[in-house]
């Protein structure tokens, strides 16, 4: 699959208003640009409403989904406080947007009629699905923290069809973050793309950390809210503050993204991260968390060396990927703003993918889990 077979228009803007950052983005796109899918992913300097509905009266006819963000990737660029937009023209991918307007609905019943709304429009049979020709793409409200049981009731109504995505951000603010699809933004709510592909495609997932040498125990928690109130039977944020020799007014999202905990499973190592420090020392992390978890305080592996180990997997034979769409978690662009990292690692993707658009998560979802710490891609175009 040529790049030249697919027709990416892609457009950024710094522009606080709107309206006015959408036009700015698509200005070189030419009057009759129509895109048969369009992403979107814009910070919490643009109201999300005003974004969806310009987009929607600006592309009609264009299926429009995304997510406001923690920060914005595209090709050869990291940016904060900006909107980033691609849209897509191939005869060769048809696409679905089904939204699940209420997290907190019985998860088997609402993900079975997303899935079974987005069969109706690709007009297939459930017996059609299957791992080779077809993905799906979720954007999540990252402050529903609804992501577990949703995306694991997801994964089990699409069997093995690949299925990723992230979670919503506002730029560390913890406050309000949004999806956007049908010309409308919406909160405590889910976006799912589903695609019938004809266009090769893979799916990856990257993190950089490895199991360390200091175990705790959650001894108390508040599964619902993520909250950790106490570790080894200290106030949480004590405890963890005194693994890493510093007061707990020291700890920053900083601090967290330098020194994730994580929960070894198998040869795996998934990253609970933290979010911040609650009443009375708690500690809220980004996933689920629950008592007697045994979490491993992680060892670093150095970033821009693993990062090179997975584009030279990657590396194209023939031809660049035409487009990487990118889920990076909030915690690793922290880490990578040393050096500006963030911007060599987007200049360095130039390399293998012609294009790219992503943004900065408060979570990523990977098959049927929801995680952290890690970034997970979808590379169109790559066999």
């Amino acid at each position: 699959m040529h790049a030249s077979c697919m027709k990416i228009f892609e457009g950024s803007s710094g522009n606080s208003d709107a309206v006015e950052a959408v036009g700015e983005a698509t200005g070189s796109w030419g009057r009759d640009a129509a895109p048969d899918m369009l992403f979107v992913f814009h910070s919490s300097v643009q109201n999300p409403h005003a974004v969806a509905a310009s987009l929607a009266d600006k592309f009609p006819n264009t299926l429009i989904v995304g997510c406001t963000t923690a920060g914005e990737w595209l090709t050869g660029q990291h940016k904060n406080h900006a909107l980033v937009l691609t849209g897509i023209s191939t005869p060769d991918i048809r696409w679905a947007v089904s939204v699940l307007e209420d997290l907190s609905a019985p998860c088997v019943d609402s993900t079975r009629a997303v899935c079974t709304d987005l069969v109706r429009q690709l007009d297939i049979d459930w017996g059609d699905l299957n791992a080779d020709d077809y993905f799906c793409l979720s954007f999540f409200d990252g402050l529903s923290k609804r992501e577990e049981p949703v995306i694991a009731a997801m994964a089990s109504e699409l069997g093995d069809v690949p299925l990723l995505g992230g979670s919503s951000g506002d730029d560390l603010k913890f406050d309000h973050a949004f999806v956007i699809a049908n010309g409308k933004a919406w909160q405590h709510a889910a976006v799912f793309i589903l695609a019938e592909s004809r266009v090769p495609f893979r799916v990856i997932k990257h993190q950089h950390y490895i199991p360390g040498d200091h175990d705790v125990v959650i001894t108390k928690a508040n599964m619902a809210e993520r909250v950790v109130n106490r570790l080894d039977g200290m106030p949480a944020a004590q405890r963890y503050a005194q693994l890493l020799g510093l007061e707990v007014e020291a700890l920053t999202p900083q601090i967290f993204s330098d020194n994730p905990l994580a929960y070894p499973y198998g040869n795996e190592c998934y990253v609970r991260a933290l979010r911040r420090v609650c009443e009375d020392d708690a500690l809220e992390f980004g996933c689920a968390i629950e008592e007697g978890m045994v979490l491993t305080l992680c060892q670093h592996q150095d970033m821009a060396a693993e990062y090179d180990k997975l584009m030279a997997k990657l590396d194209p034979v023939a031809h660049k990927i035409p487009l990487l769409i990118v889920c990076n978690c909030i915690y690793r662009a922290l880490e990578g703003m040393g050096d500006d990292l963030n911007q060599q690692l987007a200049e360095k993707t130039c390399a293998i993918a012609d294009h790219m658009i992503g943004f900065d998560t408060y979570g990523e979802q990977w098959q049927g889990l929801h995680i952290n710490q890690t970034m997970v891609a979808l590379a169109l175009g790559a066999a």
